[in-house]
């Protein structure tokens, strides 16, 4: 007979079912830095296409619900004219203003990023006593009322352009019989405007009869109450737009601007120029 012997381990070595308490150890922290560096690598992807869906969010329908408003009112600003103002280029001994309206109010936006509303008055060129008579109908303001705060800026297109002061309107509260605003001057703050511009006004008063400050006149007139639903405030007009001849848009689409040559045709009647086609 043969007898049975247990295999012994040789040379100290253990069989494949005995683990190494060490090496165990070694094992679950490798595998416990690795899930943690996996959950730090996925925070950060998460928090880049988080910043990049800020930048860039996409377009289609969006299922944030509109903040509650009980009331809103549609009302159509005028910035009509500004006398008085400040001589910002020495060349042409003049100014070339224009305003940048903002208009917020108590309403909660529907995200935090969204823009407050603001337009822009075409520039007025070598002009210290501006007429603009611009209009802006804006729907969905509520009955808390609005602040709307004009700057008036030198358009300079070599150089930034330089403040010549603010004005800022506030309205407590607005309701059907709110008489609104009527064609009422607003001195012009000198606060946070350019020191080269009221530099010259200073030497222009001690040297003549120039008032320092200037004036804006603006009205605000109701036109009733906003169209369901409310709680946000939105343009209704009025349009502008610029007509103008690009070389590149016209590339791109693959037109020329109307040769000047052309334009009449056999008929006595006139006709308008034929668009031409490049090659």
């Amino acid at each position: 007979m043969v007898d049975e012997k247990d295999d012994a381990p040789l040379n100290g070595q253990t069989n494949g079912t005995d683990a190494n308490p060490q090496h165990d150890g070694q094992g679950k922290d490798a595998e416990k830095q690795a899930e943690h560096q996996h959950k730090l690598k996925d925070k950060m992807t998460k928090k880049q296409e988080k910043l990049r869906l800020k930048a860039n969010p996409p377009g289609g329908f969006d299922a944030t619900p509109i903040p509650f408003a009980p009331d809103a009112y549609t009302i159509k600003f005028t910035f009509h004219r500004a006398k008085n103002l400040p001589v910002s280029d020495l060349n042409s001994r003049s100014s070339d203003p224009y305003i940048h309206a903002t208009l917020t109010s108590a309403l909660a936006k529907r995200h935090k990023e969204d823009p407050d509303l603001v337009i822009r008055t075409p520039t007025v060129h070598k002009n210290t006593d501006p007429v603009w008579d611009t209009e802006w109908i804006v729907a969905g303001i509520p009955s808390s009322g609005f602040r709307l705060k004009c700057r008036l800026y030198d358009e300079d297109s070599s150089d930034h352009d330089d403040r010549l002061g603010n004005v800022t309107v506030y309205v407590n509260r607005i309701g059907p019989d709110w008489q609104g605003i009527r064609d009422e001057s607003f001195d012009i703050k000198k606060r946070m405007a350019s020191k080269r511009a009221y530099m010259i006004r200073s030497c222009a008063v001690m040297l003549s009869s120039v008032k320092m400050s200037g004036n804006l006149w603006l009205s605000a007139e109701l036109l009733g109450e906003s169209e369901k639903p409310y709680g946000r405030m939105y343009t209704v007009g009025l349009t502008s737009w610029v007509k103008h001849y690009s070389p590149m848009i016209g590339r791109i689409a693959g037109t020329k601007a109307p040769g000047s040559s052309q334009g009449q045709s056999g008929n006595s009647q006139e006709s308008k120029p034929k668009t031409e086609k490049y090659e």
